[in-house]
């Protein structure tokens, strides 16, 4: 049932930034909501099926407004998605904690509602596991968590690793030592790092020795200390490369694992020692884990349709 409601923003310079330019707000709360929205004054108008969603919305860009926040992309759909789902959400909890590295004079807001809740794990916890699908932003948010605290000297070193399964090769068939053969596997993380603190001040920090690679054959016998260390694609460990990852762990550091369950390479269908992993340490409360799905894709629209041709698919 259609209802019309109203609400009333008295703060001429909210509701300028509620409206967006030409109206491209309302638009977009239209479009999503398929609700009808029209200004008259200082009152926002808005007849739709569910009234309570478009109130609600409303109020968190207000909220964001008056809290010197900043009304960006995609932020009506994560509001319509997530308030569709649990009325009841305090949203702007998780939307409000970002990432800001000043020296690159970047922020990164999260752009779902899981995102938000991994920047607050990364902050939080020592030890945190980021799973789902391509595209949602883990292995992003995760370096440039780690670069931020570095640039801050809350640390002194990110140190990157992953396992080398990958169509069947391994190091011995790549020339060159082990960091020469290990660094193909790592260009979609030099990739994130250029685009959050650019190419030079990225060789800056790698020829001073504080961005540095780790084969995780080579982890054996090592502590870090005073680091963030990523393992990527951490689906392609075995059980024992997992546990012997783990207690890596030293004094003033965390470890960050990312990887998508579903696409495991590892060869005569081992079991991959991240969900072991998961089931194993679940019940440690100083463990963050954080579960992201097809609705946390930000990369091109098309990639949430290929995940949900493919589920279906698989599930089919």
């Amino acid at each position: 049932m259609i209802q019309k409601n109203c609400i009333l923003i008295e703060n001429e310079k909210t509701l300028l930034e509620i409206c967006g330019v030409n109206n491209k707000n309302l638009h977009k709360i239209e479009s999503v909501s398929k609700s009808k929205l029209y200004l008259s004054g200082n009152e926002i108008y808005f007849e739709s099926d569910k009234p309570e969603i478009i109130k609600k919305i409303l109020e968190n860009l207000i909220s964001i407004s008056q809290n010197d926040g900043r009304i960006y992309g995609n932020i009506i759909e994560i509001l319509y998605r997530e308030l569709k789902k649990n009325i009841d959400i305090d949203i702007m909890k998780s939307l409000n904690t970002n990432i800001e590295i000043k020296k690159a004079k970047k922020v990164f807001n999260p752009r779902s509602i899981n995102q938000g809740l991994y920047i607050k794990l990364l902050i939080e916890k020592d030890i945190i596991f980021s799973y789902g699908p391509a595209g949602t932003g883990k292995t992003f948010l995760a370096i440039a968590y780690a670069l931020n605290e570095l640039l801050n000297k809350n640390i002194k070193k990110v140190v990157l690793t992953r396992p080398v399964v990958e169509a069947g090769e391994n190091l011995g068939f790549l020339p060159g030592d082990f960091i020469q053969k290990i660094n193909p596997y790592l260009i979609p993380l030099f990739d994130a790092i250029n685009e959050i603190v650019g190419n030079e001040l990225h060789t800056k920090l790698s020829e001073n020795n504080l961005i540095e690679i780790a084969p995780l054959a080579y982890m054996r016998g090592r502590t870090f200390t005073d680091s963030i260390v990523i393992l990527d694609e951490a689906q392609n460990t075995t059980y024992n490369q997992m546990k012997l990852f783990l207690t890596r762990l030293g004094e003033k550091s965390k470890l960050i694992i990312t990887g998508d369950i579903t696409q495991i390479d590892l060869p005569n269908k081992k079991k991959s020692g991240m969900i072991q992993a998961i089931q194993i340490l679940n019940s440690i409360e100083e463990i963050g884990f954080i579960e992201f799905n097809e609705n946390d894709v930000v990369r091109h629209p098309l990639i949430k349709k290929i995940i949900n041709a493919y589920n279906k698919y698989e599930n089919s």
